[in-house]
């Protein structure tokens, strides 16, 4: 009865989620079309995330904002089944493990706050069965190695920040006798072949790209003194201390676990995120929140590994809160939209009969299917929006590193197929040179060009933009 109750409600969450977000959320964020990009280019990463991010989303069989959405509430509802698992066998108690699951719907973490991200969903989803499989490896059977080698190096492919884990964990392999037994055992072996064919592609592709995934990091941080460190560590993890207060409030006794294996989870999980804090607490720039969200994932479940001795109280009331607390931010998300608080619920939604628009155009013109755009940033939008879904003509460069480019593409493709160009928004023809894309195909030849009106959404300003059409040298039969 329990796990069928469980997998109900993840069913129930991960549905109610996409048809929330399908129906209200006005456009799909641009982490979408990044990924949408990268998919296509099937390549080994792409200069801002790694092949999974791509790989994920490469799937154009369904519409791409219900593949969006839907993608991510049921990634993270599995997610969230290990979160329980992990924490039912950290704690040994089902209640608990409850109590660890449903704490998450105090923080946005698996609802609003993650559908903005191509990479975050994949942490939330890969990293409970990762230290879930890790825990195996070292107290059940050497067996699991393979399993974890398979959601590290899948979790490491979604994010970097993965790294910062999995290197305590190669640690407490060479640092702790009764874990460091595992290297005579031909199972870990095996375990880290698949872990190295997993990675090893993505450090071809750095070689080959100047490492450009580096340099695109270290210009988004300066050194600084940063004090907002503290805020952004309360505002992820306010969830865990009152998941604290209602074990406290029950007559839990937590402590510092006696059971060795769960130590090591605990340094494991505790040293990166102490690293990572104390790094951004001297930098300042990049996404901090961004990079601590995916820790809080696992706070639940290792915090109620720590619980010593069990409530005394029932915990039904909480729980019942917490269910209330589910409901209500499904109903905020919905007002908010509904009632367009701060345009949440019209941002961007122009781009949407502006794409078509310029597809009718160029259709009408040409009587062939649009195969390509490039120019200025408002171009890229045309390959989620466009029915025919284009393929941008900037090329790779290992000095500008685009981060959205055509990994394929050759002036043969263009001069057959023809492309709409896109001039930066309030620019008109006379002045707009379409986003440097004529120096990279400078035999390219405009055919026509129109400054057309652009308006993001009801509430923005009109701007002006100069789109120029590319013609075609051989018209499809």
């Amino acid at each position: 009865m329990t796990y069928r109750l469980l997998i109900f409600w993840l069913l129930c969450y991960a549905a109610i989620w996409t048809l929330l977000t399908v129906q209200l959320d006005p456009t799909l964020p641009y982490d979408a079309v990044e990924a949408y990009n990268w998919g296509g280019n099937a390549e080994w990463r792409s200069p801002k995330n790694l092949w999974l991010v791509g790989t994920a989303i490469w799937l154009p069989e369904l519409p791409l904002n219900i593949y969006w959405y839907g993608g991510h509430f049921l990634a993270i509802a599995i997610g969230m089944l290990g979160v329980w698992v992990l924490a039912r066998r950290l704690s040994g108690s089902t209640q608990l493990a409850w109590l660890a699951l449903l704490t998450l719907n105090l923080s946005g973490i698996i609802n609003f706050d993650i559908i903005p991200y191509n990479d975050n969903y994949l942490l939330v989803t890969l990293w409970p069965w990762m230290m879930l499989f890790f825990h195996l490896a070292i107290t059940r059977s050497t067996s699991w190695w393979l399993a974890f080698a398979l959601a590290a190096g899948l979790a490491m492919m979604a994010k970097y920040s993965t790294f910062a884990l999995v290197f305590f964990i190669v640690l407490a392999t060479l640092l702790v006798p009764s874990i460091r037994r595992c290297y005579r055992q031909p199972q870990f072996y095996l375990a880290v072949a698949v872990w190295l064919a997993l990675v090893l592609p993505n450090l071809y592709w750095l070689w080959q790209h100047d490492f450009a995934a580096f340099k695109w990091v270290d210009s988004q941080t300066s050194m600084q003194l940063n004090f907002a460190i503290l805020l952004s560590l309360l505002l992820v993890f306010y969830p865990l201390f009152l998941l604290w207060f209602i074990l406290r409030w029950a007559g839990a006794v937590l402590a510092w676990p006696r059971d060795l294996p769960l130590r090591v989870l605990l340094w494991v999980y505790l040293l990166p995120l102490g690293i990572i804090a104390c790094w951004f607490s001297f930098h300042v720039g990049g996404w901090l929140t961004e990079w601590l969200q995916s820790f809080l994932i696992l706070a639940p479940a290792l915090l109620v590994g720590c619980v010593r001795q069990p409530p005394t109280r029932s915990l039904r009331r909480a729980m019942i809160g917490l269910l209330c607390i589910a409901l209500a931010t499904c109903l905020g998300y919905a007002v908010v939209m509904l009632a367009n608080v701060r345009n949440a619920g019209q941002k961007m939604v122009g781009i949407k009969a502006f794409s078509t628009g310029i597809e009718q155009r160029w259709q009408q013109r040409y009587g062939t299917e649009l195969r390509y755009v490039g120019g200025a940033y408002l171009s890229q939008w045309m390959m989620v929006y466009a029915n025919s879904h284009p393929q941008t003509i900037t090329r790779w460069s290992n000095l500008a590193r685009p981060n959205i480019y055509n990994a394929q593409i050759s002036f043969s493709q263009i001069v057959q197929h023809g492309a709409v160009l896109f001039g930066q928004l309030g620019e008109d023809c006379a002045q707009t040179n379409f986003g440097g894309v004529l120096n990279d195909w400078p035999l390219m030849r405009i055919d026509s060009q129109q400054n057309l009106p652009f308006q993001a959404d009801p509430q923005a300003s009109v701007h002006m933009l100069c789109v120029a059409f590319v013609r075609p040298q051989f018209k499809e039969r």
